[in-house]
């Protein structure tokens, strides 16, 4: 009776590992209120795949770092992936994206109230101090148009360079921008601060990243594919979405 006893707890034992969840390491950076690294709940891309991949049995383990140690992390396959990039020409050499965004952002320059910042067109820009974030794609994109922009390691140490006027501009997704803004900086120093409503490029999505050197890239971006279709379809994506934009 004792054998069939530990047989059967061995069985068990065995067919609970079949049905476990996967777990896979993703990388990413602080950018709140998308991505929060001292947060039980996560930001809302956390939380957007987190229930994705758990539609695919697949449990995720975030790791956070500076935003070019997070890309190189993933690409040379330190982790399974990394969330949130922009596309761009020279990631999709590298990565593989998911097939839809995660969620769609605007991005735009962040200025003291105070300048009278104008600006049409980028050649517009070098009329004035530009800040930028080490890795970005706006920085690649000022770069390429010729604007000089002082580098800082995220959008927080920009924005305080806008404050202490090292800086007259620098370019942070809007809500983003506005986090950052009112949970950094006191009640009288959030108020200096305005954005110039035209977008720097047109709102663009942000994207699921497998590098193509891992041996599962495909599959576990087709994964990410079909459960974010099936949280979409249930109606609980839009749900997450509008609890962050209520904040």
């Amino acid at each position: 009776m004792r054998k069939i006893f530990i047989t059967g707890l061995i069985i068990a034992s065995s067919l609970a590992n079949l049905v476990a969840n996967e777990t896979i390491k993703l990388s990413t950076g602080q950018w709140p209120p998308y991505t929060i690294e001292n947060d039980a709940n996560g930001g809302v891309l956390q939380k957007i795949v987190n229930e994705a991949l758990k539609e695919e049995n697949i449990d995720v383990k975030y790791e956070f770092f500076s935003w070019e140690k997070a890309y190189k992390l993933a690409k040379e396959v330190e982790v399974d992936a990394t969330i949130p990039w922009f596309k761009t020409k020279d990631r999709e050499k590298d990565f593989l994206y998911s097939k839809n965004a995660i969620t769609r952002t605007k991005t735009v320059f962040f200025h003291l109230k105070d300048l009278d910042f104008k600006w049409n067109k980028y050649e517009d820009l070098k009329n004035y101090k530009v800040g930028e974030t080490s890795g970005f794609k706006t920085a690649k994109l000022l770069e390429a148009k010729g604007v000089n922009a002082l580098m800082s390691l995220s959008e927080k140490e920009s924005l305080q360079k806008v404050l202490s006027g090292e800086i007259d501009v620098t370019s942070v997704s809007y809500l983003v921008g506005y986090n950052i803004i009112n949970k950094n900086f006191s009640a009288s120093d959030a108020a200096k601060f305005t954005n110039h409503p035209k977008k720097v490029y047109p709102a663009t999505g942000v994207y699921f990243l497998v590098s193509k050197k891992h041996p599962k890239a495909q599959e576990l971006i087709n994964k990410f594919d079909s459960g974010l279709k099936k949280l979409i379809k249930s109606g609980r994506y839009i749900k997450l979405i509008k609890e962050t934009t209520k904040r």
